[in-house]
Parts: structure tokens; C-alpha cells; sequence
């Protein structure tokens, strides 16, 4: 049943008249008790039931999240843990920059006297130093949670009420930034990616995380082809995107990637992780510039950013873009769409970047893998993927591989179709 209502939505400024789309599905056929084996996790199985997925495009909405884990001793608000990272740079920064100018004050019969109470003092600063880490240390160990989906660890400090206000604000903050974008709930574009999206939710419903949300979808006119879903469940979509893709197939692969890092949390997980890693960089960002010169000191603390970056936070990313891929192409399977699709959409990506329209990308100095490695790894979770389209009861795959097609044309042969779409600007001169 589709209902189209008009709404006037409130903003914080202004008053915009809004579309809204309330699209509710009820499923006559079920599944059965077919089981899902995800990547790196235990089976899970769907229960035999009806199901509903409500998609709204409004202003001010109530955000329902799921509680994959309610821990009661979490008490970061989302304030904190955004501004962690501003504070305690910036904080550690002005510690070891005052002290190194207190201590150049100092003479040396007073240097030495302090030298001397920290020798003293070290077994009690030692301590107070172990105290503070085994505290930082069970405050991990108490906020580790098993993701239902994959079956992997992870550190999650906010409460589900906790993500839905930062769900929630986020979604009105990226409503106001778009507000001139967002396109009617008439357009062409908005019904294709209703449909598409509807789709993977509908199929879906067995998964906690999906039923328990109430998701949004919201169009935006413009051209770079991009999507992306906010904590809350807010479905973001450029039109660039659809002229990306050749099919609803390649549309619903992005969306589904999108929706896999939701389902995972890896948007709270990553601000959680970054929680926990910039208290520790307190500690070495104030020695650095309490030791040395404001230019070098400056140069040091970037180097050494940098350099973590490089060997901790990008191949952490990359870890988590991995995983949305892998789940992301099960919640497509389960749809019934074409999965093998996934291996060509990364194809057409490795492809722009043969052309030079986009950059080449050099995994470890990147958040994602290499458009090659994405191909690869798909290409690898593919008999799993179609082995859960079976299982869903999907109609038979066409005989005609995609993949193999998309393999047998030239350079210029993927490049004409994309001129073709809209989505690379002809050569052709008029």
C-alpha cells in the first residue's frame, strides 16, 4: 500500500513544505526458515512472518534505533565523544607548550630540585600512571560488545538512546545543509530509489537491526555519484549515482553497502575507537612539544598522526569497507537482486580510474581498499551470495554473466556506454 501526503515540516529557521512518502509493504509469501550464513559468523535464521518497512523523506521525524546491546555502563554523550578530538589535541598542545616554557624560566638549582622530588615521587607517579591505564582498560574491556551480524568484537561506548540523539541531530543538521537539493517525492529519480530501497529493507525484516528502525530516504540533485546512510537509518542518495550504475541491480549493491554499515554500527564504533585512541595520544602529543621547539614539535605531532594513520586507523577503515561489502551483498541477495552485479559496479569504478576521471586509489594511504581489491573480494564472496538468493527463493539468475560481458569490452567500449548514461561527459565534438 503506497500513501502520498503532504506535511509541513518545521526547521529550526523556517518553515519548508515537504513531500512525504509513507510506503508500507505487507509480505504475502515468507521465506520459510531458511538460515544465512553470514561472513565470519554464526548462521541466522529468518522466522516466518509478516512483515512492514516504512521509508518517510521528512524534516523532523522520531528516530527508531535498534538495541543490539544495552550496556548500563556507558555515559559518553555524543557532545563528548565528537569533541574529544579538538580537546585533547589542542589541550595536550597548550600543556606541553606551557610547560616547556615554564621550565626554560626555571634555573638550574631549581630544575634540579624538581628533578629530584620526581625521583623520589616516581613510584607513586608510576602508579598513578598504571591506575589510569588499567581504568582506561576495564572502561574497554566493559564496553566490548559482539556484533550479531558477524560474530566480530567491537567497542561501543554510546547507549542506544545516546545514538539516537546523534542520529537524530545529524540527520537534521545534513536536512538543513541539503535543504535547497533534496528533490520531491514526484521525481523520478526519489521513485526508482524508493523502489530499490524498499526492496532491501522489505527482504530484510528478519534482522533486528532493520525492523527496528525507521528509515528515511532523501534525494539529493546532485551530479558526484554518492550515498550514504546516517546512523539513524537516514538514506542519503545522489542523482550522480544512479547515472553511475546501468541497472537497479548496480543502484542496489550501493545501497546496500551503505545500509550494511548501519546494520554493523561501524559509524558509532569508529567514533568510539576514536574516543579511546585520542586519550592515549594526549599523553605523547604533550611530551612532544613539552620537549621541543614549537615548529618542530608542530611537524613531529603531524608526522606522528600521519604515521598511525598509515598503520592503525586506514587499515582498521578498510577493514570495516571490507565488511560492509561482505554483508551489504547478502541484504542484496536477499532481495533477490543480481549479485554479480557487486563485481561489475567495482569494475566500472576501476574503470574510471583507468580513465583518469578518478584518482587512483593507493590502499595504505586510503580509508578504502583499491577498486581491484574490492572486485576481488566480491568476486570471492559471490557463491556464498548466490547461494543465499537461492535460499530466499529468488528467481533463477539470467544465463548472461555480467561479469564476463562487462570483462569482454575494450576501455573505450565502457567508456562510450558511460557517455551514454550521462555520467562521463562526451568527447564527441559537435
Amino acid at each position: 500500500m503506497l500513501t502520498l501526503r503532504r506535511v509541513l515540516s518545521i526547521n529550526r529557521k523556517q518553515i519548508v513544505k515537504q513531500s512525504t512518502v509513507k510506503l508500507t509493504v505487507h509480505r504475502t509469501s515468507t521465506l520459510g526458515n531458511n538460515c544465512y550464513q553470514f561472513h565470519l559468523s554464526r548462521s541466522l535464521c529468518n522466522e516466518s512472518s509478516s512483515s512492514l518497512a516504512k521509508i518517510s523523506q521528512r524534516r523532523l521525524l522520531r528516530i527508531n534505533n535498534s538495541v543490539l546491546n544495552k550496556t548500563p555502563c556507558r555515559q559518553i554523550s555524543p557532545t563528548v565523544a565528537l569533541l574529544i578530538r579538538p580537546l585533547t589535541r589542542i589541550g595536550a598542545l597548550l600543556f606541553g607548550r606551557f610547560f616547556r616554557r615554564w621550565w626554560a624560566k626555571k634555573t638550574p638549582e631549581e630544575k634540579k630540585l624538581y628533578m629530584d622530588w620526581v625521583s623520589k615521587q616516581r613510584q607513586k607517579i608510576y602508579g598513578a600512571l598504571g591506575f589510569f591505564m588499567a581504568i582506561l582498560f576495564m572502561f574497554y574491556i566493559m564496553n566490548i560488545e559482539v556484533d550479531p551480524l558477524t560474530g566480530r568484537s567491537r567497542f561501543i561506548i554510546m547507549t542506544s538512546n545516546q545514538q539516537k540523539v546523534l542520529g537524530r541531530l545529524t540527520f537534521e543538521n545534513y536536512l538543513e545543509n541539503f535543504k535547497d537539493f533534496i528533490v520531491p517525492t514526484t521525481h523520478p529519480a526519489y521513485k526508482r530509489l524508493l523502489r530499490v530501497v524498499n526492496r532491501i529493507l522489505e527482504a530484510n525484516q528478519d534482522l533486528p537491526q532493520v525492523k527496528e528502525r525507521e528509515w528515511t530516504l532523501s534525494v539529493i540533485d546532485k551530479d558526484d555519484p554518492n550515498a550514504y546512510v546516517l546512523p539513524g537509518g537516514n538514506i542519503f542518495v545522489h542523482i550522480g549515482s544512479l547515472k553511475l550504475t546501468e541497472n537497479d541491480d548496480q543502484l542496489a549493491i550501493i545501497i546496500a553497502h551503505e545500509v550494511a554499515h548501519v546494520l554493523l554500527q561501524h559509524p558509532i564504533e569508529q567514533i568510539s575507537r576514536n574516543f579511546l585512541q585520542d586519550i592515549l595520544m594526549a599523553v605523547p602529543i604533550a611530551v612532544v612539544w613539552a620537549l621541543f621547539p614549537d615548529l618542530l614539535a608542530l611537524l613531529l605531532q603531524a608526522f606522528g598522526i600521519n604515521m598511525f594513520d598509515i598503520l592503525v586507523t586506514y587499515p582498521y577503515s578498510r577493514k570495516l569497507e571490507n565488511e560492509a561489502d561482505n554483508i551489504g551483498l547478502q541484504l542484496a541477495a536477499k532481495a533477490c537482486y543480481d549479485v554479480r552485479h557487486a563485481v561489475v559496479l567495482w569494475g566500472i569504478m576501476r574503470t574510471l580510474a583507468e580513465l583518469k576521471i578518478n584518482p587512483e586509489v593507493v590502499p595504505w594511504l586510503n580509508t578504502h581498499p583499491n577498486h581491484e581489491d574490492r572486485e576481488k573480494n566480491l568476486t570471492k564472496q559471490l557463491p556464498l551470495a548466490i547461494a543465499t538468493r537461492q535460499q530466499s527463493r529468488c528467481p533463477m539468475l539470467n544465463p548472461a554473466d555480467p561479469i564476463k560481458y562487462f570483462n569482454s569490452l575494450s576501455l573505450k567500449e565502457r567508456e562510450i556506454k558511460m557517455e551514454r548514461r550521462g555520467f562521463v561527459q562526451s568527447k564527441i565534438m559537435l
